[in-house]
């Protein structure tokens, strides 16, 4: 995980940013320290309509069908001018509880994507778990390739981009990393053993 303040690496379990001092309890006095029930897909604007919203839900099960310990969410909101969009999605990720997981997955095991239509921007925060999948250079192809659809007001194209690019990163890294152990190159993956991947599903 990255400071969302100063974007330092920080190590899973650290409560606190060793460089700028950035610390949780900042945030929660910012936002509120109590739970945040939300969806799988929270639109605090409405910005999204019915049919939209059903049909990212396939796409995000589908998914969850090849990689039933990970799960995407989405937040969309219009945030207060100034607010620190990777700070938000830190402590939104912490806070949240989304009611239609089981409790295998918690938060860490999360790709949270908060989408802010005040600045039209967006941010991708993944848990302790997720985040072993996936480099940053990842996580900035997929707000990259994105972007252009939120900039022009097109969630419902955005989100299922996301969630589908997001899907075929992962089983890149997964296939990537199985072929260079086969041939010797690197060591088998203790994180890549630990998740679950369903080949059945993947075409």
């Amino acid at each position: 995980m990255y400071c969302p303040s100063c974007e330092q690496r920080i190590e899973s379990g650290v409560e606190h940013c060793d460089l700028c001092g950035f610390h949780l309890g900042a945030l929660d006095r910012r936002y509120g320290n109590e739970e945040v029930a939300m969806d799988q897909v929270t639109d605090a604007t409405h910005f999204l309509r019915t049919h939209e919203k059903d049909k990212l839900l396939e796409v995000i099960d589908a998914f969850e069908a090849q990689f039933p310990q990970l799960f995407p969410a989405f937040y969309v909101a219009e945030l207060p001018e100034g607010t620190k969009l990777t700070e938000f999605a830190v402590w939104l990720l912490n806070r949240a509880r989304v009611a239609v997981l089981d409790e295998f997955r918690e938060s860490e095991n999360g790709f949270l994507f908060v989408i802010d239509l005040t600045s039209r921007s967006m941010t991708v925060v993944p848990g302790y778990f997720a985040e072993r999948f996936v480099s940053e250079k990842d996580l900035q192809e997929l707000l990259r390739d994105a972007s252009p659809y939120v900039e022009a007001g097109d969630l419902a194209q955005a989100m299922e981009k996301l969630v589908n690019d997001l899907r075929l990163i992962l089983r890149r890294n997964y296939r990537l990393l199985l072929k260079s152990a086969k041939l010797g190159l690197v060591a088998p993956s203790e994180s890549f053993a630990s998740l679950s991947y369903s080949r059945a599903s993947s075409e």
